[in-house]
């Protein structure tokens, strides 16, 4: 895992790793708060997660974090993940993965979220997954685009007990 790395040649993503917690942390505003943890961070809140997504990495998922790099730059500008625990992630089926990504402030806006969607899917069909899904909550008017531009498809609009209205998008990634 720890020279893993998914390119585009704009884009690298790379399994997290504690040397990155510092960059994430300073990512950490106030619209990632509201839209994807719920809680501001702080430094040991930023490794504990990594350490556990470590774990996740060592024992084969279903947590796959990265961090997402600007190729040309190096500059660290966000995160991407997938999670396929239902009992994380509400409404998942067999064979489901869900896609959360946050786009650190100074980097919004550059079309990373989208590429790194893309870029992200073939990594899930190769570890077995069926299905992409996104879950945006209706007034996330960014994330919304995000699915729409990655061409995934709108299947409904759920309320669940933990995150309240949500739309569901959904992609097929593997027909095996």
């Amino acid at each position: 895992m720890n020279d893993f790395e998914l390119t585009d040649g704009e884009l690298i993503l790379r399994p997290f790793k504690l040397e990155y917690a510092e960059a994430h942390l300073a990512g950490d505003d106030a619209e990632n708060v509201h839209w994807l943890s719920g809680g501001v961070s702080t430094i040991e809140t930023v490794r504990n997660w990594i350490i556990r997504n470590q774990q996740a990495w060592e024992e084969g998922g279903p947590v796959y974090s990265f961090a997402i790099f600007d190729a040309k730059t190096g500059q660290q500008v966000g995160m991407i993940d997938g999670n396929a625990n239902p009992a994380q992630v509400e409404g998942l089926e067999e064979g489901d993965i869900n896609i959360s990504y946050n786009i650190y402030p100074s980097a919004r806006g550059k079309g990373y979220a989208t590429r790194a969607v893309n870029l992200i899917q073939p990594f899930f069909k190769e570890k077995g997954y069926k299905t992409a899904i996104i879950r945006v909550h209706p007034d996330n008017a960014k994330s919304l685009g995000v699915a729409e531009r990655a061409n995934f498809t709108r299947v409904s609009e759920t309320v669940n007990r933990s995150e309240g209205t949500l739309i569901k998008f959904k992609k097929l990634i593997s027909l095996e």
